[in-house]
């Protein structure tokens, strides 16, 4: 038994694996990340938690809950491995879930400061802003269970037990998820992929553009996931996303044709006045959430 199947050992314990959806962002100073807390479907103990059960709870969960790294601020799983202080396991707090079919999404704010208390905070954001690649962050629900019901997977016809009701108090964040098939992060932000598909295919660039508002740190509900670019002015952009969004307008308009990445990162040094290594990285990056985005979208 692995330590995450340990992590789930506790009958009282509930957990469950998905994937981290988004790639921060940084917003008046604060850190936020942005997750798939939950969707619906059969897990490896052969439950079902039903994305209502944990609507039900996201306001104990809002008010009383944390997010922490696997699981670790919890008491039983605290016990279990002998954690003397395991606050210092919890990385942030809830700020907003909402419902969005059979998914639970999760916007959280992480920790920040000169403190031991924030420093796997501090090391979950450097992992996912300063690495190349990013490191790959998966989400876990904990909680009580409180209620479940017999039934029949809508999707396998195989009998499983519906979780019905849970009181909601954590949410994990792990590099070792109990489900092995989820896919990895992407660093495409919530919403961008909303309006990609089209009758003739894929439109690449409605995924990769972003258009967004200027100020989402004190947004509830669909519009707290977006991601915004607060490059909306001059030709040299100010960071990554006003990078992407510019390349892709390029690309719409026909301004850039040639697609191979030498092209790219030679139109990107002259256009937008970036130094080479500088462009290459971004063009690298651009290419990347490109990629991720065409993956995570054909395994839905």
């Amino acid at each position: 038994m692995n330590e995450a199947q340990r992590n789930c050992a506790t009958p009282e314990f509930l957990c469950l694996e998905t994937l981290l959806k988004a790639r921060p962002s940084e917003e008046g100073g604060e850190r936020f990340i942005y997750l798939e807390a939950s969707r619906e479907g059969a897990d490896q103990q052969n439950e079902y938690v039903l994305a209502k059960a944990l609507e039900d709870s996201a306001e104990h969960f809002l008010k009383f809950g944390n997010i922490d790294i696997d699981h670790k601020s919890m008491a039983p799983i605290a016990k279990m491995y002998g954690i003397e202080n395991p606050e210092t396991w919890e990385v942030g707090v809830p700020e907003d879930v909402r419902v969005d079919g059979q998914s639970v999404l999760v916007k959280a704010r992480l920790f920040k400061g000169d403190t031991p208390l924030a420093a796997k905070a501090n090391m979950v954001w450097d992992s996912m802003t300063k690495l190349n690649p990013a490191a790959r962050w998966y989400a876990s629900v904990g909680g009580a269970t409180l209620a479940k019901a017999a039934g029949v997977d809508p999707a396998t016809n195989n009998k499983v037990n519906f979780v019905t009701k849970v009181r909601w108090s954590n949410l994990a964040i792990s590099r070792q998820p109990v489900n092995q098939h989820v896919s990895a992060a992407t660093t495409v932000p919530f919403g961008a992929l909303a309006k990609c598909w089209t009758p003739d295919g894929f439109d690449m660039f409605k995924a990769l553009e972003a258009s967004y508002a200027t100020d989402a740190v004190g947004k509830t509900g669909g519009a707290a996931f977006g991601q915004q670019s607060l490059d909306t002015g001059g030709q040299q952009p100010h960071s990554y996303y006003g990078f992407r969004n510019k390349l892709a307008a390029a690309m719409k308009s026909k301004e850039l044709t040639d697609m191979t990445m030498p092209s790219m990162i030679a139109f990107s040094t002259q256009k937008f006045n970036l130094a080479p290594n500088e462009a290459a990285e971004w063009v690298d990056r651009f290419l990347g959430d490109l990629k991720s985005s065409l993956s995570n979208r054909s395994t839905k």
